[in-house]
């Protein structure tokens, strides 16, 4: 925070519309960063799916951005991150 002002990144990035906007067409504008603001996207939309749509939507998100050889890997990831939830 800075003087009563939030200005953490989920503020600014996330809450924010335009932060959001901004943030993510600057990801979207860099071609290393680009996987990563799709898998931004796709999350978002995954947390709004229906519950007997996930497990597919799970698997085809694995397979597109947490899988080498993926077609938009994204390897910045840690392998934590990226490991099948066990419940």
């Amino acid at each position: 925070q800075d003087g009563g002002r939030d200005t953490s990144f989920h503020w600014q990035c996330v809450e924010q519309p335009i932060g959001k906007l901004l943030f993510r067409r600057f990801l979207e504008g860099q071609p290393g960063l680009a996987a990563a603001g799709a898998l931004w996207a796709e999350l978002e939309a995954f947390d709004q799916c229906e519950e007997a749509d996930r497990e597919e939507a799970a698997n085809r998100l694995r397979g597109r951005f947490f899988k080498p050889g993926g077609a938009e890997h994204c390897a910045f990831l840690s392998a934590a991150a990226t490991a099948p939830s066990t419940g």
